[in-house]
């Protein structure tokens, strides 16, 4: 029960910033509906896309403004040099891994209530498909991103290239998940059956884990300074 109060401290801490400030919401947002103003105009104000060329847009928005508020996930603590304080409290580095992804997880979350609703503006007339349909697609993409991306920004937060290390390390990486969320959401798009879109979630869902696990056990060794 500890575990879980220092977690939800941390994110409660990590999020009042976050919210205080919204520099980084902000930031995600704009950059995110920005795209897809852009590509809204690059395809052909009022031209119809199919399905799978509207997820790709829809994808590429969120992805590239969520690279934005990952960025900034241990770069205050590096600042600040609170990466040492942090490690000699009572927070197990396990239980930081999973507050920084949870504190990802919901700006992802947050951000996405804004660009959904600016794709559905800009491209929804062409698709009858329920927004709904997208939750699980996005709750899972917004998982596997957050914690692989929490992993590779305690990685990369050290260095003195950290905007352009850490799309570099991430992408190869969460290429996979977002190929099965762009065929997920194509599906939903088009309103294929539920079973067509489970042969890409339940893919979805194991890297997810797999990423999680990977995320919470290595992260000791990425966080450490030497």
């Amino acid at each position: 029960m500890s575990s879980l109060r220092q977690i939800l401290f941390l994110l409660g801490k990590d999020l009042r910033i976050e919210l205080r400030k919204k520099e980084s919401l902000i930031s995600m947002a704009f950059f995110g509906a920005l795209i897809l103003v852009i590509l809204n105009i690059a395809a052909g104000i009022g031209k119809q896309v199919d399905a799978d060329t509207g997820a790709g847009i829809l994808w590429v928005a969120i992805i590239f403004s969520a690279v934005l508020g990952l960025g900034r996930v241990f770069a205050r603590e590096k600042e600040n040099g609170c990466v040492a304080a942090l490690l000699i409290s009572p927070i197990s580095p396990g239980e930081i891994f999973i507050a920084k992804a949870l504190v990802n997880f919901s700006l992802m979350l947050l951000s996405q209530l804004v660009l959904v609703p600016v794709f559905y503006v800009l491209f929804g007339s062409h698709f009858n498909a329920d927004p709904l349909a997208l939750v699980p697609i996005l709750l899972l993409l917004n998982l596997g991103f957050s914690t692989t991306g929490t992993l590779v920004s305690a990685i990369s937060a050290g260095t003195r290239r950290n905007e352009v290390l850490l799309p570099i390390l991430l992408f190869p990486l969460i290429l996979p998940l977002t190929a099965l969320a762009v065929k997920a959401t194509a599906g939903a798009l088009a309103t294929r059956p539920f079973s067509e879109r489970l042969e890409q979630l339940e893919p979805m869902l194991a890297f997810c884990l797999i990423f999680s696990a990977a995320g919470y056990l290595l992260f000791p060794f990425a966080i450490r300074e030497d």
